[in-house]
């Protein structure tokens, strides 16, 4: 009878401990839930990259949860009228469509019915005249389309498996990387990205016909190739761009913007030497300099491009382009380097200012679970030029936006606006 007892206390006892551990841990998942800044975190002398990167490994299940449906159906749109195109005849009136859009609210109408027969006709329209872009530092070709619209045209220069290694600004431009960055402009909602497409042309055919002087004087041909080096600051005869074997060179065409655009240089621009910081590199505290002479929304304006040239990797953004108080974002060429490197001081703006639009923040979070490589797999050409890792990588990205974000938490700092 005393074992009876004995043996009934000792399952009680048992019992009675484990209800109380279950107890302690859902209070530890209730308060996590309600506290997203509530976790262990490394010693606070570890650099800012190694916080953001173990926020980014340990952050709340709220960053995971199936988004709500949302009212915002920009890309869902733009997929549908990408593909709906009609037979090309009016090429100036599809031009002068896209240059009434042209504001400091947006640069393209993404949902407009017309996008298809814009990126058809950006693709197709027969080239009028071709010259050489001196702007910049890499050979671009400045071509007029039918209608009398210019565009800029960006030669590929890498197969899609080429991986660069080097510092995050090295490298040409890759066309990619712009064609990309469009896509994710729609995306992100920020309309503020030229319409950018892939083009094949025929250099004997379609350019040197009508090709200026200055642009037939950097042309030669070698081994039946037609070779352009072009001109400008990185532009040498020995680094020509040329055609493979079908005559035909493969490239970004974009939208050129003949609005009247001020160029103002980056307060998080690069030295651009190995071995020299920036005072943004070396000062924690930075963003109240920058404060004080930006206003809010312009700040809030490069946290934006922080984040979007992040998910690029474009960090070479050294001047911002902008249009009646606006930042376009506008030569994104430098992006898509390398799938495995995530330069975080690209997103420097936001762990050092801990600034963000609410907008922003609610469109990221609709994008969490790999929305975003879902949206770019089903985009006109992508998975014919960007590898599968790069595509991974982007949704990477936006996990260590999130680490960032859950960074600026931690220190009680973010805010959102």
């Amino acid at each position: 009878m005393k074992n009876s007892k004995k043996f009934i206390v000792l399952l009680l006892t048992i019992f009675l401990s484990i209800l109380a551990v279950a107890n302690y841990l859902f209070y530890l998942k209730l308060t996590e839930t309600k506290n997203l800044s509530l976790k262990i975190v490394p010693e606070v002398n570890n650099s800012i990259e190694e916080l953001i990167i173990f926020h980014s490994k340990n952050l709340h299940d709220a960053y995971y949860l199936k988004p709500k449906p949302s009212t915002d159906k920009n890309t869902e749109i733009f997929i549908q009228n990408i593909r709906k195109y009609n037979v090309l005849r009016n090429f100036t009136y599809l031009w002068n469509l896209s240059n009434s859009w042209i504001s400091n609210q947006y640069i393209v109408s993404h949902k407009h019915e017309e996008i298809g027969n814009i990126f058809r006709a950006l693709k197709f329209a027969p080239i009028i005249k071709a010259d050489l872009d001196g702007r910049g530092s890499q050979l671009k070709f400045l071509l007029t389309l039918q209608g009398n619209q210019e565009v800029i045209f960006k030669p590929k220069w890498y197969e899609k498996e080429r991986i660069l290694k080097g510092p995050v600004y090295g490298g040409k431009d890759r066309h990619t990387s712009e064609i990309i960055a469009f896509y994710l402009s729609v995306i992100l909602n920020l309309p503020f990205v030229p319409y950018c497409v892939e083009r094949k042309i025929s250099v004997r055919k379609n350019i040197l016909p009508v090709a200026s002087k200055r642009f037939l004087e950097t042309t030669y041909t070698i081994e039946n190739k037609t070779c352009v080096y072009g001109k400008c600051f990185y532009c040498f005869k020995k680094d020509a761009i040329c055609t493979d074997q079908y005559d035909t060179l493969t490239g970004a065409v974009i939208f050129n913007i003949k609005n009247k655009l001020k160029l103002s240089k980056s307060p998080w621009m690069r030295t651009y030497k190995i071995g020299k910081l920036a005072e943004w590199e070396q000062n924690e505290s930075y963003c109240k300099i920058v404060q004080k002479s930006v206003s809010k929304k312009h700040l809030l304006d490069m946290v934006d491009t922080a984040i979007f040239d992040f998910f690029i990797q474009n960090g070479d953004r050294h001047h911002y382009e902008i249009m009646d108080g606006k930042i376009l974002l506008i030569d994104n060429g430098k992006g898509l380097g390398n799938p495995y490197e995530h330069h975080i001081d690209i997103l420097a703006p936001l762990y050092q200012c801990c600034v963000l639009r609410k907008k922003t923040w609610r469109r990221l979070l609709t994008l969490n679970n790999d929305k975003i490589s879902k949206y770019l797999r089903v985009m006109p050409d992508v998975t014919d030029f960007l590898s599968e890792e790069h595509l991974q990588a982007i949704d990477k990205r936006l996990l260590l936006i999130f680490g960032t974000i859950e960074y600026c938490v931690n220190k009680k700092k973010m805010l959102f606006i």
